[in-house]
């Protein structure tokens, strides 16, 4: 049972549900029970999400990723495939109940998820782009509690996550270079080269730090979103320098940091 658990990658599900929670509370909405609805929701899709991507990339894992649940043989590619199935269902179940919107969101996120694993994920910069929008998304399904305003105030937060996870994602693909080429993917370094996509993901990183300044959150917001500017620094330092694994590191850490500023912003708003 361990195997269902890890297959979900909790760590990085927890991190979407206190996304989705703080994008609920900038959109000045204190309800408890709003909170585990759309906390919930969220850690089922980004759970069935990581199961389906596994899924489908099980070849590859076999090379990147041997330890993993289904390629060590822990879980049948099968069972993966409708474990995956059932989170998505529940995820979209849970979120109706926070509302309508939240229902468009969680149901078309589960589509994208689907077809991100299936066909995007070996599309050049459409796979990226897909993954990026679908980690700043928790923002606004927490804000959408609070209809369309919710979603607007959640504009920067969905931003900075946005271009913090394009500069993660080619980082990653950086890394994950030679297991792709052997499993006939076509990612943005196998086709540009390791050194421009390396430009292009500190580009994204440089950019995250600059929409992160501009922020109408307060001096306590500047303050702690300066940390993960520092972190957002380092990845892209350490991209340019070729170490993809290091650089992927630094954003998570950033955006963990990021996190802790709107949630200041939120609470101090």
């Amino acid at each position: 049972m361990l195997a269902f658990w890890e297959i979900l990658r909790p760590f990085n599900c927890l991190m979407a549900s206190a996304a989705a929670i703080i994008g609920l509370l900038i959109a000045m909405v204190q309800d408890i029970h709003a909170a585990l609805i759309i906390a919930g929701a969220v850690f089922l899709i980004t759970g069935a999400g990581n199961v389906i991507n596994d899924y489908y990339d099980r070849q590859i894992d076999a090379i990147n990723r041997p330890d993993r649940p289904i390629p060590s043989k822990r879980i049948r590619p099968q069972t993966a495939f409708y474990y995956s199935i059932a989170l998505f269902a529940a995820g979209c179940i849970l979120a109706g109940l926070a509302g309508r919107i939240c229902l468009v969101i969680a149901a078309f996120n589960s589509i994208l998820l689907f077809f991100y694993a299936r066909n995007l994920k070996a599309t050049p910069i459409l796979g990226n782009l897909s993954v990026s929008y679908l980690t700043g998304s928790t923002f606004l399904f927490g804000g959408a509690v609070a209809g369309f305003m919710g979603l607007l105030a959640n504009q920067v937060p969905f931003g900075l996550s946005f271009l913090a996870s394009m500069s993660r994602e080619i980082a990653k693909d950086i890394e994950d270079m030679e297991g792709d080429r052997q499993g006939g993917a076509r990612t943005l370094p196998i086709l540009a080269g390791e050194r421009a996509a390396a430009a292009l993901a500190g580009l994204f990183g440089l950019a995250g730090v600059a929409l992160s300044l501009l922020a109408p959150f307060g001096r306590i917001y500047l303050l702690i979103v300066a940390m993960a500017d520092l972190l957002l620094l380092l990845s892209v330092y350490k991209v340019i320098r070729k170490d993809a694994a290091g650089s992927q590191k630094a954003v998570k850490k950033g955006m963990a940091v990021a996190l802790l500023a709107f949630l200041t912003a939120a609470l101090f708003s």
